[in-house]
């Protein structure tokens, strides 16, 4: 594409059903930023175009500390783009990948941040696709940024999610894989965020194993305590991902009692020293 004005346009890196992505650098403030635009063999497109403008005004919409931020929109020689803050962060999967788990403070803070972006969602009516790690940005270590290309919705297209396996395996909420336990809703999300907490507390994701299996697992309600993964945690690690983890999509938290809980955690007089720990070696 034709770079927007006042972009150093760089490489394309990724793209979706109707964009690609681009790093980019916004010459006036020299700061690195991501410009999505849609593809060029799209263009003549009208479905394709009508997609794309959908998905732009919606992120344009969104303005949260603990969502990435669209920074301007146009459309250069017929082809629409935005620009949003720069994706070249470390991954919150990156964060779980290192040898290191994050002090329990960290831990808690984190999630704290990703709660409150779903609870800004929830009280717009929008649900997020895929909460996994891969799609949470870390710029500064308790300071989680949820990407929102292709991921924000409105909650009306959720009963739609049933149909593919949209939500990360290792995080997948139980109504999403059965239709008796009721509609998909926000608290689809917040079962992955106590799904990611569970994660970053314990080393390891609630289920593993392969995305089918465990998918059944979490229909099932095979989890694996956190405390027999992590039996030296204190009670209030447990009760809170369990609530989070709760099985029936009714008892579980809405996002905004989600942050006060977790609020509540980490605030605590006893979570002020971090407990030292070492990742656990996972069998193979």
């Amino acid at each position: 594409m034709e770079a927007p004005e006042g972009i150093q346009l760089g490489a394309a890196f990724a793209e979706d059903r109707t964009g690609t992505l681009y790093r980019a650098i916004q010459s006036k403030l020299n700061r690195p930023v991501t410009v999505k635009a849609l593809r060029d063999e799209l263009k003549d497109d009208e479905a394709a175009r009508a997609l794309f403008l959908e998905e732009r005004r919606l992120v344009a919409t969104l303005e949260h500390p603990n969502l990435l931020l669209t920074l301007n929109t146009g459309e250069v020689d017929g082809q629409p783009y935005f620009v949003t803050e720069s994706i070249a962060e470390p991954t919150l999967a990156a964060t779980l990948e290192a040898e290191e788990l994050p002090s329990e403070t960290t831990a808690v803070r984190i999630a704290i941040g990703i709660a409150r972006a779903l609870d800004y969602l929830a009280r717009s009516d929008l649900i997020y696709k895929n909460l996994s790690p891969p799609h949470v940005l870390l710029p500064q270590p308790a300071a989680p940024k949820l990407l929102t290309f292709r991921h924000v919705r409105s909650i009306a297209e959720a009963p739609r999610f049933r149909a593919a396996p949209v939500q990360s395996g290792a995080y997948c909420a139980p109504e999403l894989v059965r239709k008796d336990l009721g509609p998909v809703t926000i608290r689809a999300n917040v079962y992955a965020l106590g799904g990611i907490l569970y994660h970053l507390l314990g080393g390891v994701p609630p289920v593993e194993g392969g995305s089918a299996e465990a998918r059944a697992a979490h229909a099932e309600g095979r989890l694996r305590p956190l405390k027999d993964v992590r039996p030296f945690l204190r009670d209030r690690a447990y009760v809170t991902v369990g609530r989070l983890l709760s099985h029936d999509p009714a008892v579980r938290p809405d996002p905004a009692e989600a942050v006060a809980m977790l609020e509540e955690y980490v605030e605590d007089p006893l979570v002020t020293h971090p407990l030292k720990t070492r990742r656990k070696k996972r069998r193979r």
